[in-house]
């Protein structure tokens, strides 16, 4: 390899470990854009008539900051100084319900109190409104009147009053239920993380020769302002750090760049 004249052909990816006991918190694989940023103060000291005869340099900064092209759950985490966790968590579930013979089906079981697991049931008028307009139907415990359905988790068979709601007709349900997932949570207490960085990167140099580059940053303090934004196209992961020196240590290295084939 020549490192004298070579380029980063592309960042590969970034790895984040737990400073602590050395668990993989983070891999961000899908790399759209990263910059590594450099800064330091320079004030400059001037002699007779103002001329410039030295500087004075000092503070010395290195962020890094870029974009996934996907979300990242442990990109989150570190952001919000969050943990994964895996479990059973409660979910507001919207479900739309199509009437046959005086009955319908929820697709998830509804929880709650019993008789009123699922509380209200709406009923879209002709314009296809279900707020502004259509009918609110009230969850019984007993036999339904007119007006009333009733419900049981069992089965996950809602029962309406004969003839309230014709065959074929759509009502729509808001209700609590059960799923197994993963959570990530934003603690108001809780801050974002700081990290150990490994910065994979693909270089080439004057002859065409490929090889491999990784920069190393000990300290790596996520910032906790990020957006999540959702639209015509894909949500990504914007990121964003300062390099810190590891005191623990005593090394004031803000990153070391490791080239090898």
């Amino acid at each position: 390899m020549n490192i004298d004249k070579f380029t980063i052909t592309s960042y590969d990816q970034i790895m984040g470990f737990d400073r602590t006991n050395g668990s993989l918190d983070m891999i961000l694989d899908e790399l759209s854009d990263f910059t590594l940023s450099h800064e330091e103060e320079k004030t400059d000291l001037t002699g007779k008539g103002g001329r410039v005869i030295s500087s004075l340099k000092k503070n010395k900064k290195v962020t890094g900051k870029g974009t996934n092209g996907m979300l990242s759950g442990g990109a989150l985490a570190a952001m919000l100084g969050s943990e994964i966790e895996d479990g059973e968590y409660t979910i507001r579930y919207t479900d739309t319900i199509t009437v046959s013979s005086n009955k319908g089906l929820t697709a998830e079981t509804a929880i709650g109190t019993v008789g009123n697991e699922i509380g209200t049931v709406y009923v879209r008028d002709t314009n296809n409104a279900y707020i502004s307009g259509g009918k609110k139907l009230t969850q019984t415990s007993g036999d339904p009147a007119t007006g009333e359905f009733s419900y049981d988790p069992a089965t996950k068979e809602i029962t309406f009053f004969e003839g309230d709601i014709a065959d074929g007709t759509e009502v729509i349900a808001f209700y609590d239920a059960n799923v197994t997932g993963k959570k990530v949570t934003n603690n108001a207490n809780h801050y974002s993380k700081t990290l150990q960085l490994f910065v994979d990167v693909t270089c080439q140099d004057g002859c065409d020769n490929l090889f491999h580059g990784q920069f190393i940053i000990d300290r790596a303090d996520f910032t906790g302002t990020f957006d999540i934004v959702g639209g015509a196209d894909p949500t990504t992961q914007a990121f964003e750090f300062t390099s810190l020196p590891n005191l623990c240590t005593g090394k004031s290295d803000l990153w070391n760049f490791i080239l090898f084939d």
